[in-house]
């Protein structure tokens, strides 16, 4: 689908830099969980994982792009997020579709001060084919057990209030509305 079209085909959302979307508003749960496509993706390193690396953990997985500026809005609460998700065994996961790879994610993180967050790559943009999706930002909450249990399309504050407590909620298999 978006191989056909190119990676340039995968528009930005229409939020505004400034004007990410709540969590509560961007979410939408899946009940009962489903099995998240199979992808891989790599590390800054080059190598391959896939999100069998992180059984057991809860999992936010995060599609994202540099030229991408609603990604670009919500990357800094990423990044916040991750760090205060780490205690509770939950990893967050930015997967980057740039096609200029490492040195284009590793420039911005340097230059915004990214510190919490692995660098992550999939330049060939299968994720997003693997998802379906037709835009990025993209994030998707897989539980404990590897289920897929929400996605947020768009640019979400992950800062937000209450934030952390939904995510948690989330991947602990308590899929209940708040």
């Amino acid at each position: 689908m978006l191989a056909a079209l190119g990676l340039a085909a995968l528009a930005p959302r229409a939020e505004a830099a400034a004007g990410l979307t709540s969590l509560s508003r961007a979410l939408t749960g899946f009940n009962p969980p489903r099995e998240p496509p199979a992808f891989t993706f790599l590390t800054a390193k080059g190598e391959k994982r896939t999100l069998a690396d992180y059984r057991d953990q809860g999992v936010v997985l995060n599609i994202w792009a540099t030229w991408c500026v609603p990604c670009l809005a919500e990357m800094p609460a990423l990044n916040h997020l991750s760090a205060l998700l780490n205690d509770f065994a939950i990893s967050v996961l930015p997967v980057s579709i740039d096609t200029k790879g490492l040195g284009a994610v590793k420039a911005y993180y340097t230059a915004h001060g990214i510190e919490s967050l692995p660098i992550l790559l999939d330049p060939d943009g299968s994720i997003a084919d693997a998802f379906k999706i037709d835009g990025i930002p993209a994030s998707f909450i897989i539980d404990r057990r590897g289920r897929l249990v929400a996605q947020c399309l768009g640019a979400v504050d992950w800062d937000a209030p209450g934030a952390v407590a939904t995510i948690r909620r989330l991947i602990s298999g308590r899929n209940e509305p708040a």
